[in-house]
């Protein structure tokens, strides 16, 4: 016996509209996005390495030596000339401690030189204070002295206390001759000049000077034989 028919058809997947179609989804076909050669394509020697050469660094124009003169060692011109340290040098750097308030040489101490003016009534007593050099220090002794020596006997206390102020100078001498000689002065100093009684007022000092020695002498020896 024969079985009939099914009466539903459609369960069956029939071959019909719904099989897919080759379309829009089916494997894309070359088409306009592929790149075509164009503008984005690098251009052959556009971005290609430089020829050699091309950037290379160009020989500098001053040499890796240095030539001699320019901010090297100094040519022979302007090199420092040798110093000569057996003289010194008359503005050296003065020494530390005092300089003399003359000409600012040192080495330099204070001292202070008396003098002695006689006169029939009256008289005066001078003085010269100050820290000296050598030099300028002997020559303040020198102009006192003799103007002592021939200005200060002239009164009836002075031929007393002019003898007293040239003895006081002699002192002031033996300080100034232990000075060394002085050195880097700032400024011109005293000139000493020539020695007391080789000046014109140190030898007509003599005179009196002489004269009182005779007059000390002889009240040593009445004292002596009283």
């Amino acid at each position: 016996m024969s079985t009939p028919p099914s009466p539903h058809p459609g369960y069956q997947q029939t071959p019909g509209a719904y099989p897919q179609q080759p379309g829009p989804y089916a494997q894309q076909a070359p088409g306009p996005y592929a790149q075509a050669p164009g503008p984005y394509a690098q251009a052959p020697g556009a971005y290609q390495q430089p020829a050699p050469g091309a950037y290379q660094q160009a020989p500098a124009p001053y040499p890796p030596q240095q030539a001699p003169g320019g901010y090297g060692q100094p040519q022979a011109p302007y090199q420092q000339a040798p110093v000569d340290h057996s003289r010194p040098a008359p503005y050296q750097q003065a020494p530390a401690g005092p300089g003399c308030e003359v000409c600012g040489a040192g080495p330099a101490t204070r001292v202070t030189i008396r003098g002695h003016q006689g006169m029939l009534i009256v008289m005066r007593n001078l003085w010269r204070k100050g820290t000296f050099c050598q030099s300028c220090a002997l020559a303040v002794f020198r102009k006192m002295q003799s103007d002592t020596l021939a200005k200060g006997w002239w009164g009836p206390m002075s031929m007393i206390i002019t003898p007293i102020t040239l003895l006081i100078n002699l002192f002031a001498l033996s300080k100034i001759r232990k000075l060394p000689a002085p050195t880097a002065a700032l400024g011109p100093g005293l000139d000493p000049g020539l020695p007391v009684f080789r000046r014109p007022a140190g030898m007509f000092g003599l005179l009196p000077l002489s004269g009182f020695g005779v007059v000390f002498l002889f009240v040593l020896v009445v004292l002596a034989t009283a």
